[in-house]
């Protein structure tokens, strides 16, 4: 051999193990993986009302059982980064809703509350998008760091009910609402970002992983319509600190496809706002500064199907 040949046989060689990293790391690039499920949520969600440091009103809202669907994937784009998204939805539900106020510094306790067995969920959706990177990869363990953004969405409506109301004498006045009269209306709107931490082990063909998240609730708002005042009541709060994880077991039954069990939660820790009060019928309105106050909690159990191409 020439020392020529030699030379350029040497050159193609290291080139080709000076790739062969690089081209390990993207073996697993444009993977997809996806999946469907179903599962039961309990949500509940606080809503308050201030004057400097008193509370005057505490309206607690809270659906249990509630059916979900879940859809979500991840996608392997290189370099050791995934995309993962997820969306839950709720299928309609029952709820219960407490509204209690504190209007008279002579009493320790309540004035008035009033209860509402019939109380419909109209609304649940919950959106995760995250980026996430892995520190260690054997193939079996990988763990890694991310981040992403979510946004939650959740309205209820309360017909009927009962009251006891103070006029005169504490609890002096008794009685019940119509029967599917609608009195309150009440949304969260929670947009959130957030930092992760992810594992995941393979174990055979069952496969354990876990995320953790940490970050905030930005602009949170609630929508409170009071249907027998004609009034609505608009609170724009502060950021509020979130955490929230999530566990999943899966269990490979076919070489692309598992079944999974799997568990989410999430929770809003409460923050005080401003308030923004409007008489739908006159249209007269009034702002009430760090007099709102609000908080949110989910959990969720589902079970369902992954493939991946």
């Amino acid at each position: 051999m020439s020392k020529s040949s030699f030379l350029s046989a040497l050159l193609v060689a290291s080139a080709g193990l000076s790739a062969s990293p690089a081209l390990a790391q993207d073996a697993s690039a444009g993977s997809v993986l996806y999946y469907a499920g179903v599962g039961m949520a309990n949500i509940k969600a606080g809503e308050y009302v201030y004057d400097g440091g008193r509370k005057l009103s505490q309206l607690d809202w809270e659906s249990k059982g509630v059916k979900t669907a879940t859809i979500g994937g991840e996608i392997d784009i290189g370099y050791a980064w995934k995309m993962k998204g997820r969306l839950d939805i709720g299928l309609g539900g029952d709820g219960y809703m407490e509204d209690r106020d504190w209007l008279s510094t002579s009493y320790s306790g309540w004035t008035h509350q009033s209860l509402h067995p019939d109380t419909e969920l109209d609304r649940y959706v919950n959106v995760l998008l995250e980026a996430e990177k892995a520190l260690v990869d054997t193939g079996a363990t990988r763990l890694g760091l991310g981040g992403g953004i979510g946004y939650t969405n959740v309205k209820w409506t309360a017909r009927g009910g009962s009251y006891i109301y103070t006029d005169t004498t504490l609890h002096d006045t008794v009685g019940n609402f119509s029967d599917g009269i609608k009195g309150i209306t009440y949304e969260q709107r929670i947009p959130t970002v957030f930092l992760s931490a992810n594992a995941e082990q393979r174990l055979g063909a069952l496969t354990l992983s876990g995320v953790l998240r940490g970050g905030a609730a930005i602009s949170y708002k609630g929508v409170d319509d009071h249907w027998l005042r004609n009034l609505r009541f608009t609170d724009k709060l502060d950021p509020a600190p979130m955490v929230g994880a999530t566990v999943t077991a899966d269990y490979r039954i076919l070489p692309s496809a598992s079944v999974y069990l799997g568990g989410d939660f999430q929770q809003i820790f409460k923050t005080r706002g401003d308030a923004h009060v409007r008489n739908t019928v006159t249209g007269a309105s009034g702002n009430f500064e760090d007099s709102a106050a609000a908080d949110f909690q989910s959990i969720t159990i589902s079970a369902g199907v992954k493939g991946t191409f």
